[in-house]
């Protein structure tokens, strides 16, 4: 009940982007946790039933993992882009991450992750133990494809490779169309995601696909997510007996119904299923540093770049502001819109944010949280990611 209602009754001092410094224990929920308790709300979910975890450990932490669109920053050429993606990789291996997901986007003028197998190949082969997944939007892919190139990773690094699996375009729809973009209704998803999961060995195949082999994927059965923004991709989710990854970093007030939804339809029966009980993972977007004041600067680079993306001016990631509002001179007038996207986001100090994400875990039943951090300076990034693992792990 406290998603939705939180971005409509907020007031200024308690909505995403005007927090004031010193309010709290530092900037933590930009408007979500302390609002919601203010008003005596729940977080966003009704008590998580601890029982029904499967594998996770009740009364331990989740895993907590880095999601990285590669982004572009002003001043910076594509190739240090990705060198930096490569570095923030090793600095996450050793501060004791759990995964480094990298989602799929196409021409995008911010994101450069078009190439996500290749690009977690780099990340495997720079690092020593760290898990790598996609956020692979299947329907720009064939599934035979997807489970040989991913096969192919997973033969070379055993036991470190995932797939997420959504069904959004990631990109504009002339974009879409040059993929040869298949069909992205439920059906077709769920079809595509069973035909994969048979390739990878994960389950007899029972189609056309029989006889056809991933070579060398056939067999490797890396885990696999599923992705989704609504109740849609969580059904899917479910029905298949699959672990399910929400997107909550852009799309908050869809993810209280998909997250319930997911755990009541899902199926541990389904041929496809690879887990005994449900899994949840949700993502969100942080920034951390020494200072609440200095986090809110760094994240003021977040809040300028969604603000660009709604109004239709999508670009590299600016430096700070050196107002942590002036984003919404870039917002054309939405600056609703700009909060209600970035309303799932966490800013400050490092124990502040520590125990944000610890609410949210308990209270969504979590097996793994993605941290966003849209930081410019690279240094400034790796920064807040240490902070954050060395809070999260004390």
């Amino acid at each position: 009940r406290a998603i939705a209602r939180a971005g409509r009754e907020s007031d200024s001092a308690g909505r995403p982007g005007s927090r004031r410094a010193g309010e709290g224990r530092g900037a933590g929920w930009r408007g979500l946790a302390r609002a919601d308790r203010a008003r005596g709300d729940a977080l966003c979910l009704p008590a998580h039933d601890s029982s029904r975890r499967g594998p996770y450990r009740f009364g331990m932490s989740a895993d907590l993992s880095v999601l990285d669109p590669v982004p572009l920053s002003r001043g910076r050429d594509r190739g240090a882009a990705v060198a930096e993606m490569v570095e923030l990789a090793r600095v996450a291996d050793s501060a004791g991450y759990a995964r480094y997901w990298i989602t799929e986007y196409h021409a995008s003028p911010l994101y450069l992750s078009s190439a996500t197998p290749i690009l977690l190949g780099q990340v495997l082969a720079a690092t020593r133990r760290i898990g790598a997944a996609s956020c692979s939007m299947l329907p720009n892919h064939p599934p035979l494809v997807v489970a040989e190139q991913f096969g192919t990773l997973a033969t070379l690094y055993p036991g470190r490779v995932g797939i997420g699996l959504g069904r959004a375009p990631g990109t504009d729809t002339r974009t879409a169309a040059a993929l040869r973009r298949g069909s992205a209704d439920p059906a077709a998803f769920t079809s595509s995601i069973t035909e994969t999961l048979e390739y990878l060995g994960h389950c007899e195949p029972g189609g056309p696909e029989r006889g056809v082999r991933a070579v060398p994927g056939e067999g490797t059965r890396p885990p696999v997510w599923v992705l989704g923004s609504s109740v849609n991709g969580a059904r899917v989710a479910g029905a298949l007996g699959l672990p399910f990854v929400v997107a909550s970093h852009f799309a908050p007030s869809q993810a209280e119904a998909a997250v319930a939804t997911y755990r009541s339809v899902f199926d541990a029966s389904a041929p496809t299923a690879t887990i005994e009980a449900p899994r949840v993972a949700a993502a969100v977007n942080a920034a951390v540093a020494p200072s609440e004041e200095e986090a809110r600067r760094l994240f003021s680079t977040a809040m300028a770049s969604a603000a660009r993306v709604v109004s239709g001016a999508a670009g590299p990631l600016e430096p700070p502001l050196e107002d942590p509002e002036g984003w919404r001179a870039l917002a054309a007038g939405r600056d609703g819109v700009v909060e209600e996207v970035m309303r799932l986001s966490s800013v400050g100090e490092p124990d502040a944010v520590a125990a944000d994400l610890r609410e949210l875990e308990e209270r969504w039943g979590l097996e793994e949280i993605l941290v966003l951090s849209d930081i410019h300076d690279a240094a400034a990034r790796h920064r807040s990611y240490e902070l954050l693992a060395s809070a999260w792990h004390s």
